[in-house]
């Protein structure tokens, strides 16, 4: 399979990289900056200069790839508007699309408690609506999103799993994810889709029923 990483350069984003090459598979790390991609030698690794703030250069790069995988975000000295580029780009290029976004915002809202869910918004609210309507575009192309709570440094220890957001019951304390679980959780449904059209939540413990 080929997969295309969007975001490969952040912390998320090159743990997809390689995860997706320990997996076997032939993936694209797309990049503003190639020189800045980390990420294990492999001769099925191919890095590409994409960014998203350059109108055809992603739909370019993406020539030949079945599924994008996107780790993209942005810090405060960002224009949050790249996320709402980036998710129309790879949303009209034609490939698959898992989009990681947060947990508590779009199809999730509720999610956290009206209290945590307040929080969130304000330690967002430099990219709030940016993140609202990129999802919503991946979502509109047929998409996954992928919300995920805080997301951590921690080892994953394969307890992960995606669960559609309708029945994700609210919780009051957020559940964390290690970033290298979402990596891995997010190749497995390029490999393997279960959640196409549909929001998800990355889950790291047992599910309480």
């Amino acid at each position: 399979m080929k997969i295309a990483v969007l975001g490969s350069t952040g912390r998320t984003g090159r743990l997809v990289v390689a995860r997706a090459l320990e997996r076997g598979h032939d993936v694209m790390a797309l990049a503003r900056t190639p020189e800045q991609v980390r990420a294990p030698a492999s001769g099925k690794l191919r890095v590409v200069r994409a960014d998203v703030t350059d109108p055809g250069s992603v739909a370019a790069a993406l020539a030949g790839a079945d599924v994008v995988v996107s780790g993209l975000g942005v810090t405060r000295r960002q224009d949050p508007s790249v996320l709402v580029d980036g998710a129309r780009q790879i949303a009209s290029a034609g490939p698959r699309v898992i989009w990681l976004t947060s947990l508590g915002m779009g199809a999730t809202t509720g999610a956290l408690g009206a209290v945590n869910g307040a929080l969130l918004r304000r330690v967002l609210r430099h990219e709030w609506e940016a993140k609202g309507v990129a999802g919503r575009a991946v979502r509109e192309a047929g998409g996954t999103t992928v919300h995920a709570g805080p997301l951590t440094d921690g080892p994953y220890r394969g307890d992960g799993s995606l669960v559609g957001a309708a029945g994700f019951k609210p919780r009051w304390v957020p559940p964390r994810a290690p970033r290298a679980g979402i990596a891995a959780l997010m190749v497995a449904e390029a490999e393997t889709p279960r959640f196409a059209d549909t929001d998800t939540v990355a889950l790291f413990e047992p599910l309480r029923r």
